[in-house]
């Protein structure tokens, strides 16, 4: 017999049993609590263990037979059987631009690829209109093979004809072929732009409370006829909650011919207390708007303290190919920062031979937001450097901020 001990205190000490019934009923009561209790985590198991089942069958089918089935909703990029096709174009354009277009094919799988490419076409449509501004066609049959993970062009557009100068609207490039006895169809949509282009650049990446923010407004006339407009609007200065300044301005009659540029300056007449601002520049005759960013600081931030300097760059490339590289300055600070650089340098090295350098010694502000990161330099910029030799490359870039030089280089092959 079980005996149940009760403590209480300031009270006798005292024993309790139970008789065979009510142990019976106390048995089933908690036969019944148990069940409760682990009755859902058995379930959460085995659908767990279904779950896990079903994960598994699933990847064992997209390894063995995901290259044969697998393709990409998506209308200018299709997957068949390993075999990558992409439709390359801008989403916008602006008058004189050229409409550059390209259709790739990469081999994704490990081992190389037979193919055989039928009845070509390649087509551009103005959807406003109807109107098929190219088109071009290839009936013949081509078979090559693609090594495995090779790209090669299929179309370039620019080989065939310069495409430019096109009516403002919506257009549609169409291709369509049969791969390996598949059918393909690419589609991609595109805005060709002949208006008025507008750009806003601040006169420094940030400013000072003791300073008036000043803007550089540049007009460009993007079409092929003469356009003359009232250019006049106003701008608002706003924290996150509230709008703390706000101006109207004018310039008068504009006046552009076709291709034609102008710029103009605006002055902020207002001092503003350190902080992180936005300003708004709506140009009511154009029905245009801009929103930027106008940080503003006590100081200049000198110190040169919890900063990275991030490179990015190609580490291999065929011979003929460009040069990329970009440099990029990182706030490890939670709080955001007006930074001074005093001077850069980029120095491009072929077989320990400087074959290009330079170099910048005018002060220039930056603005790291917080945690934020910021593009200091690319080479693209400064000049179009073609690799056009096989060999060992590497290039260098440093930059002084403060008392203290960030530095960083990257090794590039050429085959």
């Amino acid at each position: 017999m079980e005996i149940f001990l009760l403590l209480n205190k300031g009270e006798k000490m005292q024993y309790f049993s139970k008789s065979p019934k009510e142990w019976e009923e106390y048995d089933e009561k908690k036969r019944k609590t148990k069940e409760k209790k682990y009755g859902t985590r058995k379930k959460i198991t085995k659908w767990t263990s279904y779950i896990i089942i079903l994960l598994s069958i699933a990847t064992l089918f997209f390894i063995f037979f995901g290259p044969r089935f697998s393709r990409f909703d998506l209308p200018y990029n299709v997957v068949i059987k390993g075999i990558n096709l992409n439709l390359q174009a801008e989403e916008e354009y602006h008058y004189p631009d050229i409409v550059d277009v390209k259709i790739t094919m990469q081999n994704t799988n490990n081992t190389s690829a037979n193919i055989t490419l039928e009845n070509f076409s390649f087509l551009i449509l103005n959807t406003d209109t109807s109107e098929i501004v190219y088109s071009f066609v290839f009936t013949e049959s081509i078979n090559t093979v693609v090594q495995s993970y090779q790209t090669i062009l299929v179309f370039d557009l620019l080989r065939e004809k310069e495409l430019k100068g096109l009516k403002n609207g919506n257009y549609e490039i169409r291709s369509s072929f049969i791969l390996n006895n598949e059918n393909i169809n690419l589609r991609k949509s595109f805005k060709y732009n002949q208006d008025l282009v507008l750009n806003i650049y601040p006169k420094e990446m940030f400013f000072l409370s003791n300073e008036f923010p000043v803007f550089d407004i540049l007009v460009s006339n993007r079409t092929d006829s003469l356009i003359s407009k009232e250019l006049n609007g106003s701008y608002t200065v706003k924290t996150r909650n509230d709008e703390v300044f706000t101006s109207e301005f004018s310039f008068g009659t504009l006046s552009l011919n076709s291709l034609e540029s102008f710029a103009y300056t605006i002055t902020i007449n207002s001092l503003f207390s350190p902080n992180i601002y936005s300003i708004l520049f709506e140009f009511d005759s154009l029905d245009k708007n801009y929103l930027l960013t106008l940080p503003v600081f006590e100081r200049i931030d000198e110190s040169g303290e919890n900063l990275s300097l991030i490179v990015y760059s190609i580490s291999s490339s065929d011979r003929g190919g460009p040069l990329y590289f970009e440099a990029h300055l990182k706030n490890d600070k939670r709080t955001p920062r007006g930074i001074l650089i005093s001077s850069m340098n980029f120095k491009l090295f072929f077989e320990n031979n400087l074959i290009f350098n330079y170099e910048n010694t005018d002060n220039f502000r930056v603005y790291l937001s917080e945690l934020g990161t910021t593009k200091i330099f690319n080479i693209n910029d400064i000049r179009n450097i073609v690799l056009d030799i096989a060999g060992n490359y590497e290039a260098q870039f440093s930059v002084k901020i403060g008392n203290k030089i960030f530095s960083q280089s990257k090794k590039i092959q050429v085959y």
